[in-house]
């Protein structure tokens, strides 16, 4: 796992996590709601990955985190927003908030797009100079998330004033979106998705493949 300070790395409890709902006989303070529901870890062992290396990931967030059953799934994969436990309706929230942008950005809106970015709760974020060892004379500014919300919200934010284009992964089944043109630096070297690419990943696109030949014969 690659641990320089200036690239985000963020936990997946690879025993999963579980949903509880809490019923209150008493309220936390004036207007604290009585029942809702959590989401915590199990416990497991933890496993570390990089979430802006998934360019799409806002996206996807967005599509699937509509329902309890979708937020389990995606939290399962990529870990709670903030810390466990981790209020359901909150993640909801967040992911209603992003699809509500994503819907003006994808309209071509981008000053609607940037207002409601504005009224988010804006990602909170630290700086730092990044350098490389290969390249001595090469510094880069670089602003790193704290948690998995201010990641997801970074990424529309970055989608917004760079006017990126995105496209859904065209295998049946896949949630993936991936951004078109160069893109993050990866373990390959700088990626780069023509605006011919229909699939995520080749993995996707032998299986897209198979199923039209399969459903030919």
């Amino acid at each position: 796992m690659d641990e320089s300070p200036f690239r985000f790395v963020w936990p997946v409890d690879q025993a999963g996590y579980t949903m509880e709902h809490v019923k209150l006989d008493e309220p936390r303070g004036l207007g604290a709601e009585r029942e809702y529901d959590l989401i915590r870890r199990r416990g497991g062992p933890l496993r570390y990955y990089w979430p802006l290396d998934e360019d799409g990931l806002w996206l996807r967030f967005a599509e699937t985190c509509k329902t309890a059953e979708g937020v389990l799934g995606f939290v399962n994969e990529f870990g709670l927003l903030t810390q466990s436990p981790e209020r359901l309706d909150s993640i909801l929230a967040t992911a209603a908030l992003i699809q509500r942008i994503a819907e003006r950005f994808h309209s071509s809106d981008r000053i609607a797009a940037t207002k409601l970015f504005a009224e988010s709760g804006l990602p909170t974020l630290k700086e730092g100079i990044f350098w490389y060892a290969e390249r001595p004379e090469v510094f880069e500014l670089r602003l790193v998330p704290f948690r998995l919300r201010d990641a997801l919200l970074h990424q529309t934010g970055e989608a917004i004033t760079g006017n990126r284009r995105f496209r859904r992964c065209r295998n049946e089944g896949c949630p993936n979106w991936f951004r078109l043109g160069p893109h993050a630096e990866s373990g390959e070297g700088r990626r780069t998705y023509t605006a011919r690419r229909q699939f995520c990943s080749d993995r996707c696109r032998v299986a897209s493949a198979r199923r039209s030949r399969a459903r030919a014969s």
